[in-house]
C-alpha cells in the first residue's frame, strides 16, 4: 500500500452508524468476547484505600504507603513498605477467579522455568496462598494478589537504539520460549485483544465517525480476512504474554540486556506465536514518521535471533501489526463510550493511534512483507522504511 490515505484514494462505502437511544449495538460474538475479557459493564465498586490497606494486613501482614495506578480494569496500587515496594491488584467483579488463576499459573511456571526472565514474583500470604478472596464496598467477592515490583524504566519513557530494539525483540522471544510448555485448562480464553477474535471486532467500526479513519479501517479488516484468517488453523500456537507493549517491559540503558523486566500477565492467552510479535510491532509502528517500520523490523530481527519463525508466517505482520494497533484504537473508543472512568487511560495509551497507522499504511504492504521475511537474515537492512 502506499500513501493512499493521505490522497483519500481508498475510499470505500461507509455504513451508518447504528446506535440504540444512543447506545453501540454490538454483535453477539462481540458482546461474549467483551464479557469474558471482563470488560463489559461492571456493578462492582472500586476498592477504596482504607479497605486494601486492611486486607492486606489480614492476608499478607503488610502495612505501607499505598498510592492507585491507572489501568484499564482492575484496581491496582503501589505498596511502598519498610521492607521494599510491592505491587497490589484487586480483580473486577467481571474477571472470573479461573481467568486470574491463568494468569498466576503463568507466572508460578515462569518463576519454575525461567529463572533467567525478570518477571513480577507472586507474594505467597500467610497461609501460603498466591490469590486472596476479598470482599469489595458492594458486597463482591474479588482477587487480590500481591507481587514483587519490579524498579526501573519503562520502555515507552526512553527512545532506544536499534540494537537495544533488537534486545527487547530477543528478551520477548526468551520469554515466549519458557512459556512452550504451559497448559492450563482456561489457556483458550475469550480475550478481545487476542488477534484470534479481530474479525468479531468489526461491529465497532460503526463508532468511526471520521470517513477517512473509516475507509482505513475497513481496509485493514478486509486485508486480515482475506490474508490473515486463512491462516489461522496453520500457524504455530502457544500460551503467548499478550500485551509486551512498551508500558509493560521494564529496562535500563546501563544493563547489557537492556531489558530487566517483564509484568502484567492479564492478557495471557494461546494463540499464534506471530501475534505475540503482532503487539510488539504495533506499539512501535508509525511512532517515527520517516521510517514508520524501522523499530518494529529491529524487534522482529531480535526475536528471530533467539526463537525462529518462518517467513511466511512473519510476512503475516505487514497486515497483523496495524490490525492491533487498530484494535486498541476502536477499542479505546467503545470503552470510553461505555466506561467513562476508564477515558484518561485509554486515551493516554491510544491518543495517537489513528496518526500511526496512517503513518504505518503510507508504506507498500508487498514492501513490508519483503522488509519483514528479511529479518532472519544476518544482513542489515538500512533505508528499508
Amino acid at each position: 500500500m502506499s500513501n493512499a490515505f493521505r490522497d483519500k484514494a481508498f475510499a470505500t462505502s461507509i455504513r451508518p452508524v447504528t446506535r440504540d437511544r444512543g447506545v453501540f449495538r454490538a454483535s453477539e460474538a462481540l458482546d461474549r468476547i467483551a464479557r469474558e475479557s471482563a470488560l463489559a459493564e461492571s456493578t462492582g465498586e472500586r476498592f477504596p484505600e482504607h479497605r486494601v490497606e486492611a486486607e492486606l494486613r489480614r492476608h499478607y501482614d503488610l502495612t505501607g504507603e499505598l498510592s492507585r495506578i491507572p489501568t484499564e480494569k482492575d484496581d491496582t496500587y503501589r505498596l511502598a513498605t519498610e521492607v521494599g515496594r510491592f505491587l497490589v491488584k484487586i480483580a473486577p467483579v467481571t474477571e472470573s477467579a479461573q481467568i486470574v488463576n491463568l494468569q498466576s499459573a503463568v507466572m508460578m511456571h515462569l518463576e519454575r522455568t525461567g529463572p533467567a526472565i525478570p518477571i513480577q514474583r507472586l507474594i505467597r500470604g500467610l497461609d501460603g496462598q498466591i490469590e486472596s478472596t476479598v470482599v469489595d464496598p458492594g458486597g463482591n467477592a474479588r482477587i487480590m494478589r500481591v507481587m514483587t515490583y519490579i524498579e526501573g524504566d519503562l520502555l515507552s519513557s526512553l527512545t532506544p537504539t536499534e540494537t537495544q530494539f533488537r534486545q527487547v525483540g530477543s528478551a520477548l522471544a526468551a520469554l515466549d520460549g519458557a512459556l512452550t510448555s504451559f497448559r492450563h485448562p482456561d489457556e483458550s480464553r475469550l480475550l478481545v485483544w487476542d488477534l484470534k477474535n479481530f474479525v468479531h471486532m468489526r461491529p465497532l467500526l460503526e463508532m468511526v465517525g471520521d470517513r477517512d479513519n473509516l475507509s482505513m479501517a475497513t481496509w485493514i479488516f478486509d486485508q486480515f480476512e482475506a490474508v490473515v484468517a486463512p491462516r489461522l488453523g496453520t500457524l504455530q500456537t502457544q500460551m503467548i504474554h499478550g500485551d509486551f507493549s512498551p508500558f509493560n517491559v521494564v529496562v535500563d540503558p546501563m544493563s547489557d540486556t537492556f531489558v530487566t523486566g517483564v509484568i502484567d500477565f492479564g492478557d495471557v492467552v494461546r494463540s499464534p506465536l506471530v501475534f505475540e510479535l503482532a503487539v510488539a510491532v504495533a506499539n512501535q509502528i508509525g511512532v517515527n514518521e520517516r521510517h514508520p517500520w524501522g523499530n518494529a523490523l529491529e524487534i522482529v530481527r531480535g526475536y528471530r535471533a533467539v526463537r525462529p519463525l518462518s517467513d511466511r508466517d512473519v510476512a503475516l505482520l505487514a497486515i497483523a501489526g496495524p490490525a492491533r494497533l487498530l484494535l486498541r484504537a476502536l477499542i479505546v473508543g467503545w470503552r470510553a463510550a461505555i466506561h467513562p472512568h476508564s477515558r484518561d487511560y485509554g486515551l493516554s495509551h491510544a491518543a495517537r493511534d489513528w496518526t500511526r497507522l496512517r503513518s504505518a499504511l503510507s508504506v507498500a504492504t508487498p514492501t513490508i512483507q519483503t522488509l519483514l521475511s528479511a529479518t532472519g537474515t544476518q544482513a542489515s537492512q538500512t533505508g528499508a522504511e
